[in-house]
């Protein structure tokens, strides 16, 4: 089932504020363009996603737990989040829910209405700038040529038929997809997701992304190694320590 955005949800979106939008802190950090899947189970949320469904919107809001409990108390989200568009809820025999999502623009909480049972609040929606500096627009040629050999080479690993990695070249949705690929605490992670810019962002994760496609490469021709001794992975397990 699909939920499109009402006109009037749109509007609000454009418009930059979104009213008593609810919010899910969690243990994880969703960057935009990024799909998720989510878990529901507490009746408060199976409240909230059916509210979210029965408005035919299918919005919500995501973040990063800052205090108090994902689970079974009340949760304090950072005031920068992201929102969530549903994409498929596929409800279970025990009444709780697998709710597949994909992440909108990021926000920013300017006031809460409501943390119980679920917190809601007045959001600013934020938009990034894809204007770069001429030293940005270089660091984003090498972010499309590392991420695009990073996606490769997992690609690869994974054996899929798939070898041709789809990269963005819009350096707001490249940024992102870096972000979402590479290897970071929470923290860092929320970091990224409020990195005000998107050279901030590059500048930030780049390291990251160049040391993951190191890793990679030595993963793969580790794999690669072992068929030919024929050595299964059972046999020799990989571990990023």
């Amino acid at each position: 089932m699909q939920y499109p955005l009402t006109s009037e949800t749109a509007e609000k979106i454009t418009m930059g504020i979104l009213e008593n939008l609810p919010i899910m802190p969690l243990s994880s950090v969703l960057f935009p363009g990024t799909p998720t899947s989510l878990y529901i189970h507490e009746e408060r949320y199976r409240t909230m996603l059916d509210e979210c469904v029965d408005t035919g919107d299918g919005v919500f809001g995501v973040s990063l737990l800052s205090a108090g409990q994902e689970v079974g108390g009340t949760g304090i989200p950072h005031d920068i989040g992201t929102v969530a568009k549903i994409v498929a809820v596929t409800k279970l025999p025990d009444a709780s829910s697998l709710v597949m999502a994909r992440g909108g623009p990021r926000f920013r909480i300017r006031r809460f209405m409501n943390l119980k049972p679920v917190v809601e609040a007045e959001v600013e929606v934020l938009v990034d700038d894809p204007t770069l500096r001429p030293a940005e627009r270089a660091m984003a040629t090498e972010a499309h040529q590392q991420l695009e050999a990073l996606v490769r080479m997992l690609l690869e690993t994974m054996e899929t038929e798939d070898t041709h990695p789809e990269v963005p070249e819009d350096p707001v949705q490249l940024s992102w997809a870096v972000a979402a690929h590479v290897q970071a605490s929470l923290e860092v992670q929320q970091q990224l997701l409020e990195a005000s810019t998107v050279g901030d962002r590059l500048a930030m994760a780049m390291p990251m992304l160049r040391q993951e496609v190191d890793h990679q490469r030595v993963i793969l021709a580790a794999r690669k190694r072992l068929d030919a001794l024929g050595v299964s992975d059972d046999d020799a397990p990989f571990s990023r320590n």
